[in-house]
Formats: C-alpha cells, structure tokens, sequence
C-alpha cells in the first residue's frame, strides 16, 4: 500500500502518529492535514473534532485531499482515539478493536435507505485481523467481547451504580504489553451517556463494548468511499463517569490516546512495508 490516511477527533490522539509521520501542513475543509511523504508512501494525518457530523466532514475531507495530492483514492484509513468502557473485562488503557459499528438514538433504517444501504458498519476484515495481530505481537491479552459474555451489563453496572474498577484493570503504564484487548461492538452516539440504565441497554440490546462519538460515521464514509478502514479505540474511564469528572485528567487522557495510537502505528508500518 502507498497511501495511507489517519484521522481522530482529538489532537491528543492524532498527536503519536504526526510525531511519528511529520509533514508538510495543508489547510482544507476547516482540517489542518499532515502531508508525509517517503518516495511512493503517502501518509495523511488530522483531527477533525468530536461528533458525527464533524467527524464524517473530516473523513470526507481527508480522503477527498489524499485522492488530490497522489491521483488515486486512498488505500486505507484507520481511526484511533479513546473511548469510554462498558466491557468489565477491560479497564483503563486497553483496546477494542471495532468489529462491528452501531448508531445509538438513530433511526438506522432511514439511513440505510440511501447508499452504502447498511444499519450497522464496521471495519474491513482484513485491516481488523492486522489490528489483532498487533495488539497480540504487543504481548497484549486477549479478553472476550460482551457478546460473549452472559450478563454482561450486570457486571458493569450494579443497584448501586457503576462498578468498581479492578486493581488489575487499572494500570495507567504505556506500554502495550501491560493491557488488554478484545474485537467486538463500538457504539457511536452524539450524546455523552452517564445513565447506568442507558448504558445497560446499550450492552444489552447492541452488546457493546466501548462508546464514543465517531466510529460508526468514520466506517459509514469509508462504506460510501469503498475504503478499507479500521477503528481502533483505547478505554480512557468507564462509561457512566460525566464528562466533567475527567477533567484535571489531562496525562490519564493522553497516555490513552497514545495506546490507541501505538497500535495504528503498528497497522501502518504493516501496510507500508
């Protein structure tokens, strides 16, 4: 592969790979876009903010400036950035690796009455078992999905709230090897749920194991763009924390968001061989 485009939400979560893939520095679409380029290889780099319809705006854009600048669609594109937790087998830092892309509070049947005519998405199985393969190179456990788990929202949300978080599961250390990952359900929403009885309809009804606000727009632009793709998100808390409370936690969100990052850099050196 020659071209490669990477986008998060975040500049804390592009930042990795753009120390890692420095460029030069285009301006389009309200995107700052890091242009790499080592002879045929092509990298392009950008956050495009949090939201649905930001992040699809940014997708777009990306791989409309990528097909520009080499003459030819893009040959993949990964999505990394953190995500909040509902799978109790993981914890902090560990990584779900999305399978599967549901929209939650969406009428999903309307929109699959236009093109790409799906309800669900998700990544491109061949980009997903590189990102596995990864992850297990790392020396990373693997843990099972909630989908495989029966009760699986009981386990994360008890009478009296969210869960406790296991020592185990808790160890804040960059280093890939020390954390988890499974391959299973990413639900995407443009609301950041903390209602235990939201969040255990989620697990129930879509057996999700991670939420966020973008993956599920990222792979529908993929889809439309018949794009290989692959979303790959790190648990910064457990879902059911408000938004507020992460505040102050500015290393914590930052060694997350490097996790996730590690493994796509892993996804590109793989590609660009």
């Amino acid at each position: 592969m020659s071209t490669v485009v990477i986008l998060s939400a975040l500049p804390r979560e592009i930042a990795l790979i753009q120390e890692t893939y420095p460029g030069d520095v285009l301006h389009e679409g309200g995107l700052d876009i890091m242009h790499h380029q080592d002879g045929d290889v092509h990298i392009f780099s950008a956050f495009g903010g949090m939201g649905t319809t930001n992040i699809a705006a940014a997708a777009q854009t990306l791989l409309t400036v990528a097909r520009y600048e080499v003459g030819a669609s893009a040959d993949a594109l990964i999505f990394t950035g953190i995500a909040g937790n509902l799978n109790a087998r993981l914890g902090f830092g560990d990584i779900a690796l999305a399978e599967t892309l549901v929209y939650e509070d969406t009428d999903t049947g309307i929109i699959a009455e236009d093109p790409p005519y799906r309800e669900t998405f998700g990544s491109t199985p061949e980009l997903l078992a590189l990102a596995e393969r990864v992850a297990r190179d790392a020396g990373m456990t693997f843990v099972e999905n909630n989908a495989s788990i029966s009760g699986a929202s009981r386990l994360m949300y008890t009478p009296s709230g969210i869960r406790e978080v296991p020592s185990d599961r808790d160890d804040h250390t960059q280093n890939l090897a020390a954390h988890r990952y499974t391959v299973g359900t990413v639900a995407t929403s443009n609301l950041f749920s903390t209602e235990p009885s939201v969040l255990t309809r989620i697990i129930d009804e879509d057996h999700a194991d991670a939420e966020e606000m973008e993956g599920a727009a990222v792979s529908h632009v993929c889809y439309k763009n018949d794009i290989p793709h692959v979303i790959i998100r790190s648990m910064s808390n457990d879902c059911g924390e408000s938004y507020e409370a992460l505040d102050g936690r500015e290393n914590d969100l930052n060694t997350s968001a490097r996790l996730a990052a590690q493994v796509a850099l892993g996804v590109v050196a793989e590609l660009v061989k």
